[in-house]
């Protein structure tokens, strides 16, 4: 999706990005695009998910239809714009309990700060229930770079994603690490609103796309000669923006896993003051054996959610997500003390310590630790609930001093 700050309309004319086109860097001035419907003349939803019709056809979406190009590449046409990013994640989760964290990126930084130094990069951490860690953590030329804009086909050096909302293919060998691994949904692909939240603006957003919510995972990891088969779940979202996160959000909570046969992902971001202290706050829950869609709740006043603090006075090692709409639901997401890592900056403990000033302690900004699921529907009657395993990603940008700089090697 093309990004120019200051035209509007030119943002809403390259919406459409035309079927087929594969990208690679440079030369993406020549990239086409099909002919786009007739602008809107009002401005979009701003601080929040956009709910109207307006918001939608702003962007050339539907409500509850997806499409394969928004798991393309949506910032091609402004990726030299030093405040763009994009990223496809995904996360799978073995039955053994190896967890695969795999990050193709248009900038090293995930966002937290205005990039000068543009380069596509590979995050990849594999950590093991007895504590080893295998990573790679590197930058690549834009020479290394490939993605298209009408699906999910990305290619950071050796490494490859690819996949159609309903199927997708992991693949890659560096650092004596060989993924090579399959991710089948069985949940329908999932965007609040139209996915995006404008910021002050309609120059500045964020977007994310969780083009597979659930799904089964299979297939093989190599780490130093050992090739291990790999079976268990999964998860596949997309996020691209041009304003960095610390500049926007105030706190971010994020929970994902599987109790039973139910699938869900929560989320609770609170925008700063300027942005109206918006709470954007998601409920997903998926009946994946069923493939039934119990939850979806978002911009809503039947949804909240309460952080239990506990510990440290920056920890919050449980929320909790009530949703008294339809099907009404509790969802609780406790940390375990099993930090699971999963990116560059942060250390072998799981979180990040920037630096301190005198002698004022380090506050922890940013952990992410393997989490206990408990759900409960209101269909399942009186004090029955179902339990399980996910993650629980902890963010507190207003205790962030300074950006942290991420070290990915150069290839």
């Amino acid at each position: 999706m093309s990004e120019v700050p200051g035209r509007f309309s030119r943002r809403t004319a390259l919406r459409a990005l035309a079927a087929g086109s594969f990208v690679a860097l440079p030369g993406l001035a020549a990239c086409g695009n099909s002919g786009p419907p007739a602008a809107p003349t009002a401005g979009p939803t701003l601080n929040r998910y956009g709910t109207t019709p307006n918001d939608y056809a702003l962007l050339n979406l539907k409500p509850d239809t997806f499409y394969a190009w928004e798991d393309g590449f949506r910032t091609a046409a402004a990726n030299e714009d030093p405040r763009v990013y994009e990223w496809w994640h995904t996360e799978l989760t073995g039955d053994d309990g190896i967890v695969v964290s795999f990050t193709l990126k248009t900038r090293p930084g995930d966002g937290l700060t205005a990039e000068s130094d543009r380069r596509p990069a590979v995050n990849l951490l594999i950590t093991t229930p007895w504590g080893n860690e295998f990573s790679v953590f590197q930058t690549y030329s834009w020479n290394e770079f490939a993605s298209a804009q009408d699906r999910c086909n990305v290619k950071v050096g050796p490494f490859t994603l690819t996949g159609d909302l309903k199927s997708y293919q992991l693949r890659g060998t560096a650092n004596d690490i060989t993924l090579n691994l399959n991710l089948t949904s069985t949940a329908a692909p999932f965007r609040p609103g139209t996915g995006y939240v404008y910021l002050g603006g309609p120059d500045q957003y964020q977007a994310w796309f969780a083009a597979v919510p659930s799904g089964k995972a299979e297939g093989h990891i190599v780490f130093y000669n050992e090739k291990r088969d790999f079976i268990g779940t999964g998860y596949h979202d997309h996020t691209w923006g041009n304003l960095p996160l610390p500049q926007f959000v105030d706190r971010w909570r994020t929970g994902m896993g599987v109790a039973d046969r139910y699938s869900v992902i929560a989320r609770d971001i609170h925008l700063r003051g300027k942005y109206d202290s918006t709470d954007l706050t998601v409920l997903l829950i998926d009946d994946i054996e069923a493939g039934k869609r119990l939850v979806a709740a978002y911009n809503d006043e039947t949804l909240n959610a309460t952080e239990m603090q506990t510990g440290e006075e920056d920890d919050f090692a449980e929320v909790q997500w009530n949703y008294t709409g339809d099907n009404s639901a509790i969802v609780t997401i406790s940390a375990t003390d099993r930090a699971v890592p999963g990116r560059p900056y942060v250390n072998g403990t799981g979180s990040v310590l920037p630096a301190s000033r005198g002698e004022a302690p380090r506050k922890r900004w940013y952990i992410r630790n393997e989490a206990e699921i408990a759900l409960s529907l209101g269909t399942m009657g009186p004090g029955y609930r179902v339990t399980g395993k996910g993650t629980l990603d902890n963010a507190q940008f207003e205790l962030l001093s300074g950006q942290p700089t991420p070290k990915p090697k150069p290839s």
